[in-house]
């Protein structure tokens, strides 16, 4: 039993395999087809044009990402074709990320929110925290210490 996005994503896989070649779907193992028929969502309508490149499809990222597997290993026949695919895969991941790095910048993201007032808070805080520390004495428990515990608990 699969989750139900991931019924929605192979719904959606199978709705764009009907739009490609035979030659194509002929390559897909039998099994995997099955595997996605059988856990499919039933319910679920998918609806966009074949006309349109993939990146331009309104799909799921998991729908994408079972599509990226069939082309990896069954579309792709040679291990240059592999090596070239998975090429592509780095740098759009890389630009993503340069995206998403851009878009939210995290250098100092703690440091920049904090008002003068909540710096010296801080400060303060900090230096009291040191002097409790200093306060705190640790008792360690001897090894009888902890053999008379067990018992006790035993007889609890």
């Amino acid at each position: 039993m699969v989750g139900a996005q991931y019924e929605i994503a192979m719904a959606e896989t199978l709705y764009y395999l009907k739009g490609i070649r035979k030659e194509d779907l002929d390559k897909i193992p039998k099994k995997m087809m099955h595997f996605l028929q059988e856990n499919a969502s039933k319910e679920y309508q998918c609806n966009f044009d074949y006309t349109k490149p993939l990146n331009e499809l309104n799909l799921r990222q998991e729908t994408k990402g079972i599509i990226g597997c069939i082309c990896l290993n069954c579309w792709c026949e040679t291990e240059e074709q592999k090596a070239h695919f998975l090429k592509n895969l780095k740098k759009n991941e890389r630009e993503f990320q340069e995206q998403l790095s851009q878009k939210y910048p995290t250098e100092n993201i703690f440091e920049e929110s904090m008002t003068d007032e909540m710096m010296s808070e801080k400060i303060i805080s900090q230096t009291e925290m040191e002097k409790a520390s200093e306060s705190i004495i640790i008792k360690k428990e001897s090894f009888w210490g902890k053999i008379k515990k067990w018992f006790k608990s035993l007889y609890k």
